[in-house]
């Protein structure tokens, strides 16, 4: 049973972050299936890294991609992508130290973290892009 279902509305209009934030709701999918199966600790750790390490991944892809458009917000965006690593390392290290209440709050970020970044932080630099791309397209006067 899917945590995330993708959906045309997370688009950001570029096709590499697009295509890579469809792959992190493919693995929190996975990690969420494993969970909820309840099987073992280590197969779920083994997801729950192999997330963290496809989000750093993608996030450096991101602020590449934001740096060579001139986005005005790339700093910022770091700073959050930086802390969001920090939380979720935390996450992992309790993960894996079997702290059993972290379980449950390790689901609930990686629920929240993926569409309330992509919704409130990636839709900045979409916005970005579509009025850069207007401004291209526009006739000149």
């Amino acid at each position: 049973m899917a945590l995330l279902s993708w959906s045309n509305q997370y688009l950001i209009g570029n096709d590499l972050i697009d295509g890579e934030h469809r792959e992190l709701f493919r693995l929190i999918n996975a990690f969420h299936d494993h969970w909820i199966e309840r099987r073992d600790h280590r197969s779920i750790a083994r997801l729950l890294n192999q997330l963290v390490a496809y989000a750093q991944v993608h996030f450096q892809h991101e602020e590449a991609i934001m740096l060579d458009a001139g986005f005005p917000g790339l700093a910022e965006h770091q700073q959050i992508h930086e802390a969001m690593i920090d939380t979720i390392f935390r996450l992992c290290q309790s993960f894996e130290d079997k702290n059993l209440h972290l379980e449950m709050d390790t689901m609930k970020f990686v629920k929240r973290w993926l569409v309330d970044h992509i919704l409130n932080n990636d839709y900045l630099f979409r916005n970005f892009l579509a009025r850069r791309k207007r401004s291209v397209a526009a006739p000149e006067q």
